[in-house]
């Protein structure tokens, strides 16, 4: 249990920085994606500085192509996350390793919709450091 609100359920994927858990919100009956921050950066105030502005940054977007971010805190086991939509289906990897190499329409399609989604970032001033 996180924060007395979120039971994490399975880890879906790992990051430089933080792991992301299947959660459930007890609070509003819900699944969501809980971004976990490291133990190993928790304790760096640059590393949970750079953790805040990217859950603020996210929270301020609204847009079809990017997860909601509904609550970020700092549990009392001393754990910052973040939650976010959980949109189930899995990863484009999964996909990938899964199916073999996308056909060029559904490349395209999930092309379009990743530029969709870092364009209106954009416009609002955030930047993927990762993409």
């Amino acid at each position: 249990m996180v924060d007395n609100r979120y039971t994490r359920t399975r880890l879906l994927g790992s990051g430089g920085m933080s792991d992301v858990y299947l959660a459930h919100d007890e609070v509003l009956d819900r699944d969501v994606a809980l971004k976990v921050l490291k133990d190993k950066y928790a304790e760096n105030e640059e590393f949970v500085e750079l953790f805040k502005r990217e859950a603020r940054s996210a929270a301020a977007l609204s847009h079809p192509n990017i997860v909601s971010v509904y609550d970020w805190g700092y549990s009392e086991d001393e754990m910052y996350y973040i939650a976010m939509e959980y949109v189930s289906g899995g990863t484009l990897k999964d996909r990938v390793l899964g199916e073999g190499a996308l056909n060029p329409d559904a490349a395209t399609k999930f092309a379009s919709q990743v530029a969709r989604a870092l364009g209106h970032a954009h416009q609002h001033g955030v930047i993927h450091r990762d993409i």
